[in-house]
């Protein structure tokens, strides 16, 4: 389903997972040269700035390309740029597949990247301007959705895989405020059932050994869940929302809302905890916060600088408490980094034990897992 070679792509993460075990002094330096031997990667991929700097250049070329060709072509209507813009989106995305990612092997250079975004909205644009005039919003988007989900699955794409969401997301809402009557209680209902379904989709794709070159797009997805099943409850949000499409003062049930404000953020963080799930601590903190600016938004009962004063000691409050909690559990909870903890799962540690030999690797390995599972029991858990 990939455009990568999925064997590259698993030797890229047993060599990043066994780069950060050496860092670690779980592996000598001998058994880090073996498995970086073992474990080889055709794949062309820059660093960040060279990255930037390629997709930059990538850019500029396209748009001259176009640029120039659509001067030539003399296109005098919309229905002939229209065909246009597909057939150079067709293009980009021809030349990504069998030229830059078949032919010069690459893998998050900043070309490919470019190409991809550059042909999906070449050809969105294209079909947009074939629809009648009278098209609305919701087809616009359905249009859009297949091309976005497809791209993210093809190409690993983070930033795909949100816009698919954020696509999905609108759709639902468009159908449902247009429901006579009701539109105003099954806006955020849809919001929180649709989080959850999504949520829930990321985290068993999470855990599923044949996903696991998605993990990095199921993070986003998840997160993405996380945020909106807030923001779907969240009081302002809600009353905004009704202000600005109902003409409603205060939402209905609005004590509900302010009970979903401050829960939602303390159950975050409480899961968070009890599963080392660092994805849902981060955003609980972050929730935590706009719950607070929700109520000073609304309730002005101290001023600015000593209500952010009594918010930050209660966050060290909550921080220093937490920290001396998690020191308990030896082993389980670190500060240190785990971004890929449960990219390959179990098949990972299996590899690694066939690379790997002596029982005193083997058993610091072990410590280095959470739940007492095999590496990666599942989620975006991981040490912090």
């Amino acid at each position: 389903m990939t455009a990568y070679d999925c064997t590259w792509l698993d030797a890229l993460a047993i060599r990043d997972t066994a780069g950060q075990w050496y860092k670690k002094g779980l592996l000598s330096g001998e058994k880090w040269q073996a498995i970086q031997e073992q474990y080889k990667s055709g794949f062309y991929t820059p660093n960040v700035f060279v990255r930037i700097g390629l997709a930059v250049f990538c850019q500029i070329l396209l748009s001259a390309v176009m640029g120039l060709s659509s001067l030539m072509a003399n296109i005098g209507s919309e229905d002939g740029f229209a065909v246009f813009s597909i057939f150079w989106g067709a293009v980009w995305l021809a030349v990504l597949e069998f030229v830059i990612i078949r032919g010069y092997k690459h893998y998050g250079s900043g070309l490919d990247d470019m190409l991809l975004y550059a042909g999906t909205t070449a050809i969105v644009s294209g079909i947009f301007m074939l629809l009648p005039g009278s098209s609305g919003t919701l087809t616009y988007f359905s249009v859009a959705l297949p091309f976005l989900v497809a791209g993210s699955i093809r190409y690993l794409d983070r930033l795909m895989g949100a816009a698919a969401f954020i696509c999905a997301l609108m759709i639902l809402l468009l159908i449902v405020k247009d429901v006579p009557g009701a539109a105003v209680y099954l806006l955020p209902v849809s919001g929180i059932l649709f989080s959850v379904i999504m949520y829930d989709f990321a985290r068993r794709g999470s855990r599923m050994l044949s996903w696991r070159h998605w993990s990095g797009v199921l993070t986003v997805v998840e997160m993405l869940s996380l945020v909106l099943l807030y923001a779907s409850g969240n009081y302002w949000v809600v009353q905004q929302t009704g202000h600005d499409m109902f003409s409603m003062e205060n939402p209905p049930l609005g004590w509900l809302f302010w009970a979903f404000t401050f829960i939602i953020p303390a159950l975050y963080l409480v899961q968070g905890l009890r599963r080392c799930d660092r994805l849902l601590i981060d955003i609980g903190i972050g929730c935590s916060v706009a719950a607070l600016l929700t109520f000073r938004y609304y309730f002005n009962l101290l001023p600015f600088a000593w209500a952010a004063t009594a918010g930050g000691a209660v966050l060290f409050a909550v921080a220093y408490f937490s920290i001396r909690r998690l020191n308990k559990h030896a082993g389980r909870f670190t500060y240190a980094s785990e971004e890929k903890s449960s990219l390959l799962q179990k098949a990972q540690e299996q590899i690694f034990n066939q690379t790997i030999s002596g029982q005193a690797v083997s058993e610091p390995v072990k410590k280095t897992t959470l739940d007492g599972g095999q590496f990666g029991g599942g989620g975006s858990g991981g040490e912090f």
